[in-house]
């Protein structure tokens, strides 16, 4: 069965329909003539269905970030655990320092060049 334009109220053919919005199909001559006045259409204005379908999506996020939300109400660690762990930390952390002071050497070289050789 072929869809029926809302504003021309003409049948739809293949080649001429076009989705304005959810629900309702129109000819692609009709799209000025409906977005002036949606509403007199069956349709909503393009400013209030975008902001329905923002805070639809808005509404949707937090409730699945709630629902994936994790509190920390306490945290208990040995004391013997918590020595081996910040022994760990510290080592893990020494590649780091050897980068930056690479970095840093790299730098200072640069701008050693430029100070001296303008003397």
């Amino acid at each position: 069965m072929a869809d029926i334009c809302p504003v021309c109220n003409k049948e739809i053919h293949r080649m001429s329909r076009f989705m304005i919005q959810e629900g309702i199909t129109i000819h692609d001559t009709c799209i000025w003539d409906f977005e002036k006045e949606p509403e007199k259409y069956g349709g909503q204005a393009a400013i209030e269905a975008a902001e329905n379908k923002v805070e639809e999506e808005y509404v949707g996020s937090q409730q699945e970030i709630a629902e994936k939300s994790v509190h920390v109400k306490s945290f208990d660690m040995p004391f013997g655990d918590m020595v081996g762990f910040m022994v760990k930390w510290a080592l893990a952390s020494i590649p780091a320092f050897i980068i930056l002071a690479i970095i840093g050497a790299i730098f200072f070289a640069i701008f050693t060049a430029i100070f001296v050789s303008t003397r």
